[in-house]
């Protein structure tokens, strides 16, 4: 049973938004965060995404709300946060996991002669430029609180030679990284942290069964012997979202099961 104390901190968590929180580590990061008695709000850009996310957790009480939304439409995410405001009131964590990694159509063929430019700008949209105007748009409310946790949800191939990935994820990834360590530099004076962190091959339904050739092929470069979990980058992020992780600014923490650097 909580003690009185540990009532009021329970009572005055701060709010949650998280981005493509219908599927993989999105979800698992929304499910962490209402487990730990966060309001959560999430979006995702498939509605019947977030439909079936929203049946999955099954939750009565009034800490979770979503709805289909595009990132990279500027009207679109200042509607929702402030609907967001309206319903519960300034958000003071955000965790930008929204991204798309288009696949690989010919094996025997460059990435880089495959990649259009339209396509280019859409993964450079969706997975650099969305977290940009989210951060943009919610870190003057955090300064005025004095108070805010940012989590960036970079990948390995943006930290290594990406094995999987094409040109446009890896760059968006790396930009994710320097974005965050620009984002801390300013922030890091109004009580605000931006860290990033980068997972390896996580097991969902996005990256298909242990048993597709590709998941064989990224097992064998982790020297753990596994691929992790969504349940595992979300405990790494209900920490850095909380107060416990006032110094970790800047950061960029691999979860990867040993694979970069190894």
């Amino acid at each position: 049973m909580l003690e009185a104390g540990e009532l009021v901190a329970h009572a005055v968590r701060p709010i949650a938004l998280v981005t493509g929180g219908a599927r993989g580590i999105g979800l698992g990061i929304v499910r962490r965060f209402l487990a730990d008695g966060y309001r959560v709000a999430f979006v995702a850009t498939r509605a019947e995404h977030v439909n079936k996310a929203l049946d999955y957790l099954s939750w009565s009480e009034n800490r979770l709300y979503a709805e289909r939304l595009d990132v990279t439409q500027a009207d679109e995410v200042r509607g929702f946060v402030d609907r967001v405001r309206l319903l519960w009131g300034e958000i003071g964590i955000l965790v930008n996991n929204a991204g798309i990694s288009p696949k690989r159509v010919d094996q025997d063929t460059p990435w880089l002669s495959q990649t259009s430019i339209e396509e280019w700008a859409r993964v450079i949209d969706v997975n650099l430029n969305g977290p940009f105007t989210l951060i943009r748009l919610l870190a003057p409310a955090m300064i005025t609180k004095g108070y805010g946790r940012i989590i960036n949800i970079g990948s390995v191939a943006g930290r290594a030679m990406p094995m999987i990935a094409g040109p446009h994820y890896a760059a968006s990834k790396a930009g994710l990284v320097g974005l965050t360590r620009a984002a801390a530099r300013d922030l890091a004076p109004h009580g605000i942290t931006v860290n990033c962190i980068a997972p390896g091959r996580v097991l969902s339904d996005l990256t298909g069964p242990p048993e597709a050739s590709v998941n064989r092929s990224a097992l064998s470069r982790i020297p753990v012997g596994r691929f992790g979990t969504a349940e595992e980058v979300a405990h790494l992020a209900a920490f850095l979202a909380s107060s416990k992780a006032g110094f970790i600014t800047g950061a960029t923490i691999d979860i990867t099961g040993g694979e970069f650097g190894a």
